[in-house]
């Protein structure tokens, strides 16, 4: 499985009605982990292993969902589903943002972002995300967290029974083998497969079993 991967992106309309469906499919249920900077969307988290989880991401009540692309299609998600997926690498964002830059690719800026733990911890990091053409979000976004804890690890530690992790991932798309040789060109290796839409396989085990999150 990829060393790489930062954390997988699983959107619904409600955080609280998300992280009760989670729940109820793994028997652990997510910690809430605060407002985004943008204050449009929230998010829970669930660690799936050393710096690694997974997101559930939704609107925030009463704002205004349309003026941030991730929110409105959180906000049109009425069955939770598995939106895209972040990576981590070796080098500087800048130097990955030139690579895309080079290939002709809009969007391929380092941004900054961030939000405070419901402690009021402030975590700030830094993410790139390149409208790769033509992947969509079948492409990944690209995270550093600066010096600031990695989500993973600002939860409780939970009991060995109660614990969810990530035993599979991969990404479908009707140019899977394209997709995955562009990754590799820009020195990451995500598994794909053909697929006739963007699709995933999140494999979980939980203390309810093995889970498919597809």
């Amino acid at each position: 499985m990829n060393e790489a991967l930062d954390h997988i992106v699983w959107i619904c309309d409600d955080l609280e009605r998300g992280s009760r469906q989670f729940e109820d499919l793994t028997g652990v249920a997510p910690i809430f982990g605060g407002v985004h900077a943008s204050g449009v969307t929230e998010n829970a988290i669930i660690g799936l292993g050393t710096r690694r989880y997974l997101e559930i991401l939704a609107p925030v009540p009463g704002h205004r969902s349309e003026l941030d692309q991730w929110a409105r299609l959180a906000s049109q998600a009425k069955v939770a589903r598995v939106l895209t997926y972040c990576l981590r690498g070796p080098h500087p964002l800048e130097e990955l943002a030139r690579a895309t830059r080079a290939r002709g690719w809009k969007n391929a800026n380092v941004e900054e972002n961030g939000r405070t733990r419901p402690d009021g911890v402030r975590l700030q990091w830094q993410w790139l995300a390149p409208a790769a053409e033509p992947f969509g979000v079948a492409f990944p976004f690209f995270i550093d967290w600066l010096d600031s804890a990695h989500p993973s690890e600002c939860a409780p530690a939970a009991e060995v029974n109660r614990r969810v992790s990530l035993q599979g991932f991969s990404v479908g798309h009707p140019q899977a083998q394209l997709l995955a040789g562009t990754l590799h060109e820009l020195g990451f290796s995500v598994d794909t497969f053909e697929a006739p839409k963007t699709s995933f396989r999140v494999q979980l085990d939980t203390p309810r079993g093995p889970i498919l999150l597809a």
